[in-house]
């Protein structure tokens, strides 16, 4: 772990010492997952294909469809509101810019993004705050070219809300906003269009 992120992950440790007790339980597990994410470097086709994961009945959030809702401002493209996207599968990217894995996945995701917006297929990036700020995830989406909708997950409620706990994960919600599949750690090009048409003809 570099100095940098040493001193930015006593930071964060400070922040949740100041939260409840079952918050800081579950943001201190994320930061220090992410903590190790950032350090890990890059994660092999086989490990993707052992991270995917479908989740249990009981382990989804009735809201919208069984998928949490979203209702936030975004970095650029006004409020994404989930409940506005009825009828349309949308994708989930959780991610932030200090870890490798997710810095080396987004330039498919913004292919996807292309390829299927035509489609009906709605993408949000949700980036973790802690390690990296909101004007980090800034310049970082605009030096590899990702102009989907992005969120600066404040308070750590989506990551909460989606039970996240490594980076990155995806989540593919369908036209009725269901879960219908969970890819936590990097996801290939193949793949990610592989749970797009899925979720497309769910």
């Amino acid at each position: 772990m570099t100095g940098e992120i040493r001193y930015k992950f006593a930071q964060t440790l400070g922040v949740i010492r100041r939260l409840p007790g079952s918050a800081a339980v579950w943001v201190g597990i994320m930061v220090l997952t992410a903590a190790a994410v950032a350090c890990g470097g890059a994660v092999t086709e086989r490990e993707q294909r052992s991270s995917t994961v479908d989740p249990s009945p009981t382990d989804k959030v009735a809201s919208v469809g069984d998928a949490p809702p979203i209702d936030a401002d975004t970095y650029s493209h006004g409020r994404f509101d989930l409940t506005e996207l009825g009828g349309q599968p949308v994708v989930i990217n959780f991610w932030f810019p200090s870890c490798p894995p997710c810095r080396a996945e987004m330039p498919d995701l913004q292919a996807a993004y292309e390829e299927f917006k035509g489609r009906g297929v709605n993408f949000v990036g949700v980036q973790q705050l802690g390690l990296d700020s909101e004007d980090a995830g800034r310049e970082f989406l605009e030096e590899v070219g990702v102009n989907y909708p992005n969120i600066g997950d404040q308070g750590a409620k989506l990551q909460l809300a989606y039970k996240v706990l490594s980076y990155p994960t995806t989540v593919f919600l369908d036209r009725s906003h269901n879960v219908v599949k969970r890819w936590d750690g990097i996801i290939s090009e193949e793949n990610l269009r592989e749970q797009i048409l899925n979720a497309l003809g769910s």
